[in-house]
């Protein structure tokens, strides 16, 4: 999976303060947000694995795991781990996937998280509907080095543009090494199998590139999300 931020860690006092000894407070991990109305009740229930459970408010759910209060460990495992639980909630139901590591205090905190944006959350989740992220590398095969690089990051866009043509949205990603062009796309769920045959096609009839594209994935690329707490004044 791509890398993303780390956020903001909201519990650095939780730390400072407790004794010696004492047990060390608890938090909860975010995982996502699904809707939770209607049907969708029954849906975000089946999303949720045996190790999370959901926290409801305003027609939305939380999915959220009790870790430590603190920032949590950047281990491989644990990353695998909450990228699994997201990808099992997106075959289920839409998710807002949380980047690993945002921790709340409790579940007022997750509620009052809820509470502030739940605008911009339902306008999310009505933009993901029925979609996954594809991802995209292209980087020269060194079958035709007679071709300029700035020849092959021409001919590169123009495949990002044609694979733009048939997603709802897309954008360039940094790119590392020898790679020409990296790119997330959101695909439609009943689109997406045209979309990785459009992509093969195009790998078949440019052996001069390697094509490298994975999904389908939540579509992590298309969130920011990082949670900063407020200050003792409220402010």
């Amino acid at each position: 999976m791509a890398e993303k931020e780390q956020p903001v860690d909201p519990s650095d006092a939780a730390s400072e303060s407790s004794e010696a000894g004492a047990p060390e407070p608890e938090g909860l991990l975010l995982r996502g947000v699904m809707r939770y109305r209607g049907h969708e009740r029954r849906l975000a229930k089946l999303a949720t694995g045996p190790d999370d459970e959901l926290i409801e408010h305003r027609g939305l759910a939380a999915l959220v795991r009790s870790v430590p209060y603190r920032l949590p460990e950047w281990d491989r495992e644990l990353l695998r781990e909450h990228s699994a639980a997201v990808e099992r909630a997106m075959r289920r139901t839409t998710i807002v996937p949380a980047p690993y590591g945002i921790v709340f205090r409790g579940r007022d905190q997750v509620v009052e998280f809820l509470t502030d944006q739940n605008v911009a959350l339902e306008e999310v989740l009505a933009f993901f509907d029925g979609t996954f992220e594809m991802r995209l590398h292209i980087q020269p095969s060194g079958k035709r080095p007679d071709i300029s690089e700035s020849a092959q990051a021409d001919r590169a866009a123009s495949f990002y543009t044609a694979l733009r043509r048939r997603s709802r949205a897309a954008f360039t990603l940094p790119t590392s090494g020898k790679r020409l062009l990296s790119g997330a796309f959101l695909v439609g769920r009943t689109d997406w199998v045209h979309f990785v045959e459009y992509a093969d096609q195009l790998d078949a009839d440019h052996p001069e590139f390697l094509f490298d594209l994975t999904g389908p994935w939540p579509p992590y690329d298309f969130v920011k999300m990082a949670f900063y707490p407020k200050s003792e004044s409220g402010e």
